[in-house]
């Protein structure tokens, strides 16, 4: 099922970006806000939280899912998408990394229809990523 489509009230524009971004720098995980891509979506909202006793490790559980429009973001490969783009929410000026990617499909024709991601929030520094 399109998403899109099917709930055309829930979409949200000119709020959300995606963009590459490096982690461990000096100073952090860095957004490169130049090369950013602007993302119509739908917010499934949640939060959670784990007790975690083991040091350094953080539980992999989601605070959001976003229900994007493929032909909208720089790739479609799940593994490029969880591994080196940041989510901005440019109303809340909060930060989000993608921890899951999921492909949704039209099981009729194999088309994408939408991509899943799951977001936990982050901190990033908005430098141009050139001068690191």
């Amino acid at each position: 099922m399109d998403v899109f489509k099917a709930f055309p009230e829930a979409i949200i524009k000119n709020v959300w970006q995606i963009g590459q971004y490096q982690k461990g720098s000096l100073v952090g995980a860095v957004w490169a806000s130049d090369g950013a891509f602007n993302i119509d979506v739908i917010v499934d909202e949640g939060n959670n939280t784990t007790i975690n006793y083991a040091p350094n490790s953080e539980p992999l559980t989601a605070d959001l899912l976003l229900y994007v429009r493929p032909e909208q973001l720089p790739t479609t490969k799940t593994n490029a998408l969880v591994s080196g783009y940041l989510v901005y929410d440019s109303v809340n000026k909060e930060f989000y990394d993608v921890i899951k990617a999921d492909v949704g499909k039209n099981q009729n024709n194999g088309s994408i229809e939408h991509v899943e991601l799951y977001l936990r929030q982050t901190d990033a520094n908005e430098l141009d990523m050139e001068s690191i």
